[in-house]
C-alpha cells in the first residue's frame, strides 16, 4: 500500500467523529454500556482466534 493512501486513510478515520455540525447528529452521546463492551471484546476475542487458526493452517511459503 502506497504511503499517501495509508495518510489518506488515516485522515478518513479522524474525520469521522467530526459530524456534530450536521442537522440531525446526536446531542449527547452516551457511553456503551456494560453489554456493548462485553460483545465488542467478544468479538475481538473471537476474530484473533479465528486469526491464529487461520495462520495455523497456512501451509509455508517455503
Amino acid at each position: 500500500m502506497e504511503s499517501a493512501t495509508l495518510i489518506a486513510l488515516l485522515f478518513a478515520g479522524a474525520m469521522g467523529s467530526a459530524r456534530s455540525a450536521q442537522p440531525n447528529a446526536p446531542q449527547i452521546i452516551t457511553k456503551p454500556g456494560r453489554k456493548t463492551l462485553a460483545w465488542l471484546a467478544f468479538r475481538s476475542r473471537t476474530a484473533t482466534l479465528l486469526h491464529r487458526l487461520a495462520w495455523a493452517v497456512e501451509p509455508d511459503p517455503r
